[in-house]
């Protein structure tokens, strides 16, 4: 759902908790005067920040929302811009580029790079649009948009009707996105005025990435929808295929979005076809890179638009750091990881390539396969490598033949790939590419060994405010959380690697601001931090204290013991209790008391400033007569183990119950994350207090995966309490096979019978009836016998039936918390005489029609047989007239679905087939 609301709530968070510091002082992880401080929190996955010439901040939120930080390092209330309607936001996916334009501050131009919500494109400005509805774990695109912000109001709003789409125009021009991860990267200005993006090779962990591969749902979706070809299903090798713009830098104009004529393979026949636009390939997932400061030329003709520095997010091997030195470059990617081949692709052979004939007419091989085309690196130097079938016959310049490159360093993945090895490239004695560990004698570059799983570029450091040892170094970041300083000189040459930053936990993105000197990055826990060098850092204020609740009066013990001074100077304080007194003791107690017995919260501030005037505040709420809510998880337990056959959808709800609020008053707030390896992915926040997501199929191959699902619940007095409870997926055998549940509507019943082939270790069946597709309550369990390999009978009467919507399906436990469940079927009860939907099978388009509606709108919504919701439409009706609607569906593949129509106090329920 798009989180139109976002945010107004934002600035209540902010407001309740921007002085709630981290009690761990970051600098400690920094050399000496350096210090990291927290400027602004409160943020919903904030994907980066950037700076105008006047040191002006642009930062921008993965849901779609661009935010202006002042000059003051202040948040302005309002966005720049909010396309959260139009931005698919699930997994990796949602606006992950943003750049200004070298000449902002005389043009006004940005440019936004983001993942499409398909309903938004598919039905805005028709009937059947609705803001809160988008399409999620389907393939999509992404596309590229040129926007002017307006002068007269110092860039803080846009030019009403300045909207250019440059990529992406359609569906099928865009770059492709075919999974959950691995898509939209960075999106950057080179020197010439030229626009650079990245593109991950957007291909499932969960298979081997060559394409047309049993169990991939998301290409074969792509290809109907016509967001790729069938050429271009090709894996991970869609890195190496000129035809796609996945697993590329991409190298496009400003004002058209053509590719150049000084791009290395353009086409001047197709323009803006993948080939004109490449300037690199060959990478897994480039998400960050930036351009190397004085590098390039002015003119985009001269096809140099500088030196881009550019992590490789590895396979659970190695990570990289690449330098893209000219256009068509090639680094190797799915045939090499780091300095060497990658033995997973190796061993496989390799798909051909559609775009590269072989000439040669003796030859069984009528096309290059991609391990063809792409020379290894040898000592000796770049060549272009025989023909399969004649190696005397270089392959033709027209095939495209390239030489790969070797990654500047390398490190291994703390998790997949142990020892800790830091490596550069190096040769065999027989000239074949190696690694050079910078612990070896023979490194031609100093420092310690690392490692890290999530490789993020940088920032090459300008100015003078930090000491001359750091300028002009290059700042590295992993996800991990550290930042490492390299020394690199102007012909790329590496000679030195040191730790800079050990903790910048969670860290997504690096920039510094010219206008101060300073560095600036975001993280995944909504943070913004500033990096800054000597001078007089603020102290940190740290409030503690025995209790925060209880009746009144209360007696409160507090101490500032955990405040400090970074320079170790003397603090004094001032406490501020929210009821008209204060203190200046570092540990004073405070009565707050009552006039009623009703819940009474205030807001206690300590300010803490050093000796030379810099200070700092924390907040607090202490809250009379009040407790925190009572929260259990209660949709599904702890441990519990997911299905791998197929996408569920899991129910999120919980026990909540609050002595001194009603339900309606609280907040919920859903976090979920997908734990991947050492990192993870959150998906948006969800505020309602019941509703579900869907849990995709991964894990039980050689990458660790769960998925983490946290609740907080906040009362009106600002007490809150948060729970975490871990599904994992079901590595084992089989326990259950299905046959279909089925029923029927009769006069007073609904009579349902279904059978399981065998079971085994089943320790409860539950039969589950909702009136939606979300929300389920268990209406019966039914006895098994946990083991058997014998054709097992069920059957059920629902002799009390909900009027309207009635929705069944069984789920199956087993001893070791392992879950599936059964088909769901659909009824309305009672039977249902005055609509129908037809045809019934359908091609392109159905039917709907109510005799009589009984409100003002007709609502229709389509879902999976696992109640994945696809479409949700809205449309206008007339009370006590007939109603009937054409829907096109030639968007769906072939299948069974179920619908939900609902006017009124009305709701009808069924099953509808496409062919």
């Amino acid at each position: 759902m798009s989180t139109v609301h976002l945010p107004n709530f934002r600035f209540f968070l902010i407001a309740t908790f921007s002085f709630l510091c981290f009690c761990t002082p970051l600098w400690s992880q920094l050399p000496d005067d350096f210090y990291d401080t927290k400027i602004i929190d409160g943020l919903e996955l904030p994907l980066g920040i950037t700076f105008d010439q006047n040191g002006q901040g642009y930062l921008w939120e993965k849901a779609g929302q661009v935010y202006v930080m002042d000059t003051s390092e202040q948040l302005l209330p309002e966005p720049l811009i909010d396309i959260s309607e139009k931005v698919a936001s699930w997994k990796d996916h949602g606006l992950n580029g943003f750049c200004l334009d070298n000449d902002f501050t005389t043009n006004g131009y940005f440019y936004l790079y983001y993942v499409v919500d398909l309903h938004h494109y598919w039905h805005y400005g028709t009937p059947e649009y609705h803001p809160d509805t988008t399409v999620t774990y389907k393939p999509s695109f992404a596309r590229i948009v040129r926007y002017q912000a307006d002068q007269a109001t110092n860039f803080t709003t846009v030019v009403p009707g300045s909207e250019k789409i440059l990529l992406g125009e359609d569906i099928s021009t865009g770059v492709p996105i075919l999974y959950e991860f691995h898509g939209a990267g960075t999106l950057i200005q080179g020197l010439d005025g030229t626009l650079l993006f990245s593109a991950g090779e957007t291909t499932g962990g969960l298979h081997i990435g060559i394409g047309n591969e049993p169990g991939d749902e998301y290409a074969p979706q792509a290809i109907e929808w016509g967001i790729i070809t069938p050429d271009q299903d090709l894996g991970s090798y869609k890195s190496q295929y000129l035809g796609t713009l996945n697993g590329k830098v991409l190298r496009i104009d400003p004002n058209t979005g053509d590719g150049l004529a000084s791009n290395p393979f353009y086409d001047p026949e197709a323009p803006r076809s993948a080939q004109s636009r490449t300037w690199a390939m060959g990478f897994r997932n480039p998400f960050r890179m930036m351009l190397k400061p004085n590098t390039g030329s002015h003119y985009p003709d001269q096809g140099n638009p500088g030196t881009i520095f550019l992590g490789d997010v590895g396979n659970g091997g190695w990570e990289e750091l690449n330098v893209i030195e000219h256009g068509g470059q090639n680094f190797g990617w799915p045939i090499m990881e780091g300095n060497a081949l990658a033995w997973k692709y190796w061993i496989i052979e390799a798909p051909i390539n559609p775009l590269a004939p072989n000439p040669l007419s003796n030859c069984d091989q009528p096309f290059f396969n991609f391990r063809d085309l792409l020379a290894r690196p040898l000592e000796s130097g770049p060549y272009v490598p025989g023909n399969p079938c004649d190696a005397t016959q270089p392959i033709p310049q027209e095939a495209f033949p390239t030489y790969a490159q070797q990654p500047l360093i390398t490190w291994s993945n703390s998790r997949w790939n142990p020892p800790t090895r830091t490596a550069v490239p190096g040769w065999t004695d027989t000239g074949d590419p190696s690694s050079i560990y910078l612990v070896d004698d023979d490194s031609p570059v100093t420092g310690e060994m690392f490692d890290g799983y999530s490789s993020l570029a940088g920032i090459v450091y300008q100015g003078d405010q930090f000491p001359e040892a750091y300028r002009g170094k290059y700042f590295h970041v992993d996800f991990s959380g550290w930042i490492r300083t390299l020394t690199i000189d102007d012909n790329n040459e590496l000679s030195a690697v040191d730790l800079f930053h050990e903790y910048s936990q969670d860290i997504i993105y690096l920039a510094q601001n010219l206008a101060n000197g300073s560095l600036y990055y975001t993280n995944l826990a909504g943070e913004v931090h500033k990096i800054t060098y000597g001078g007089n850092p603020a102290p940190v204020a740290v409030i503690n204290a025995d209790k925060y609740f209880g009746p009144g009066p209360l007696a409160v013990q507090f101490t500032a013991s955990s405040s400090f001074d970074p320079n170790n100077t003397t603090l004094t304080y001032l406490w501020e209790f929210g009821d008209g007194e204060t203190s200046t003791l570092p540990e004073p107690s405070h009565t707050f008391t009552s006039t009623s017995n009703a819940p009474t919260s205030y807001t206690v501030r300590l300010t803490v400033t050093d000796e030379e005037g810099a200070s700092n505040a924390a907040e607090r709420i202490v809250s009379l007569n009040n407790t925190p809510p009572q929260v259990e998880i209660s949709s599904f337990n702890d441990g519990d183990q997911y299905p791998l056959d197929f996408t569920s959808l899991l129910r999120l709800a919980a026990n909540v119950t609050d002595a001194e609020h009603a339900d309606e008053t609280l907040m919920y707030q859903w976090r979920t994350f997908l734990h991947h390896n050492d990192h993870f992915h959150p998906d948006p926040v969800i505020f309602d207090r019941e509703s579900h997501f869907l849990i995709s199929p991964l894990g039980c191959e050689q990458e660790i995966y769960f998925y983490r699902i946290e609740l907080t619940v906040t009362d009106p007095g600002g007490l809150s309490t948060t729970v975490s409870q871990r599904i994992y997926p079901y590595c084992g055998d089989p326990y259950v096979e299905w046959v279909n549940l089925t029923g029927e509507v009769q006069e007073s019943s609904i009579p349902l019978q279904w059978s399981t082939q065998f079971e085994d270790n089943i320790t409860s069946m539950e039969l589950q009836r909702g009136n939606d597709y979300f929300s389920y309550e268990v209406l019966a369990t039914i006895p098994t016998t946990g083991n058997h390999t014998d054709l097992q009978h069920y059957q059920y009467i629902d002799e009390s039936p909900l009027r309207g919507a009635n929705i069944y399906r069984v789920k199956v436990t087993t001893t070791d918390g392992a879950f599936t469940y059964s088909n769901l079927v659909p009824f309305s009860y009672p039977a249902p005489k005055a609509w129908r939907v037809f045809p019934n099978p359908a091609d392109h388009q159905l039917s709907f029609y109510l005799q009589e509606a009984s409100s003002a709108t007709v609502e229709l919504e389509l879902f999976s047989l696992l109640g994945q919701r696809l479409r949700q439409i809205t449309f206008p009706a007339t009370s006590g007239e007939e109603w009937q609607r054409e829907i096109l569906i030639n968007q769906l593949p072939a299948g069974v679905y179920a619908y939900r129509l609902r006017s009124g106090e009305q709701t009808y329920v069924g099953e509808i087939i496409i062919n």
